[in-house]
């Protein structure tokens, strides 16, 4: 891959390590937590795919920025995908930004007038300047490979934009106060970010109908690089080969595959995610003790109910333009490549 395709991804990376920390810091510390005026749904959830969606696509971004290819092998499908990912991160940072700002506006009296609150207006406008700056070098950067773009998607782009922000400012404080209503208004919130994220993604890096590698390819790649340089230590990789071939797990990796079966995989490692979110709440808010077990399981299953629908959500919007699976019913490439031993 060309030297400023990984610079690009690298400054993407830290665009998204930034904004996870902006966000982090703006919700825990508690002298900012008590001005943030998007710490409440629909605004935290767009905050809270915001940072998931930036920091996955910044490290798809490296992955396929730095992973092996094969001699003048690189197809323009490569570089759009990963130029398109970079994007997709920048784009995921502006529109969460975008809805902070709403919510900084629809609500004044939380921030205006206190310290603090001037030191996370400022912190939001430190980060929508880096975003621009950012998204602008890439830009430039990739200019000569950028593919024109129908002046429909831009109107869609915007008009998608624009019924967020309405929806954002006139959405009902009375709504998340019940239980339903909390997890409508996730589901409302993620929803927006998502649809305005692709709009915008389709509009600035338009659709390539070319077919590439996909994230299956780029981990094989990795992991046969990985195993060619570690010498005799690359033995110790033969017990993982042979349990991921085995006769006991193959019908569960086929079941798990994307390639094959589009969902399976992808709704379980959303339900994953959210258990794992869960547990993270549940030791933040002091631990988890034999007593909580059962408010444990309400939380997880919540937890894993909404974040599963983020992802499918996510995923059936910008699988195709990530580039992340090809269907491939048989799906030979990843059983035969994967344990390949003539690169050794």
């Amino acid at each position: 891959m060309p030297k400023q395709y990984k610079v690009n991804a690298c400054l993407a990376f830290v665009l998204a390590a930034l904004f996870y920390l902006f966000w982090q810091i703006s919700k825990h510390q508690p002298a900012l937590s008590q001005v943030n005026a998007f710490a409440e749904d629909p605004y935290d959830a767009v905050g809270s795919f915001g940072t998931q969606l930036a920091v996955f696509t910044a490290l798809l971004s490296v992955v396929r920025a730095f992973r092996p290819y094969q001699p003048n092998k690189v197809l323009d499908s490569q570089k759009v995908h990963l130029v398109r990912a970079e994007y997709i991160t920048c784009l995921s940072v502006a529109v969460t930004l975008a809805a902070d700002i709403v919510a900084m506006i629809r609500y004044p009296s939380v921030w205006m007038g206190f310290p603090a609150g001037q030191i996370l207006a400022a912190l939001v406008v430190g980060m929508a300047l880096l975003t621009a700056l950012i998204g602008w070098l890439i830009h430039y950067a990739t200019r000569e490979s950028r593919l024109p773009s129908a002046h429909h998607r831009w109107t869609r782009a915007i008009g998608i934009s624009l019924v967020g922000v309405l929806i954002l400012v006139l959405y009902p404080e009375n709504v998340p106060q019940s239980v339903p209503g909390e997890l409508l208004t996730v589901v409302v919130g993620a929803t927006l970010f998502i649809a305005s994220v692709w709009a915008w993604g389709m509009a600035i890096s338009p659709s390539l109908e070319t077919h590439g590698e996909d994230f299956i390819d780029d981990l094989v790649s990795m992991y046969r690089w990985l195993k060619a340089h570690t010498g005799h230590f690359s033995v110790l990789l033969t017990p993982f080969e042979k349990t991921l071939g085995s006769s006991f797990l193959r019908p569960l990796v086929n079941w798990l595959n994307p390639r094959r079966h589009t969902w399976n995989g992808i709704l379980l490692f959303g339900i994953f995610i959210g258990v794992l979110l869960a547990l993270a709440e549940a030791i933040g808010e002091g631990g988890l003790g034999p007593h909580q077990i059962g408010r444990f399981a309400v939380l997880a299953t919540v937890f894993a109910v909404l974040e599963g629908s983020g992802v499918v959500l996510g995923y059936a919007f910008l699988a195709k333009p990530l580039g992340l699976f090809r269907h491939d019913s048989d799906d030979k490439i990843s059983r035969n490549v994967l344990f390949r031993r003539d690169e050794q």
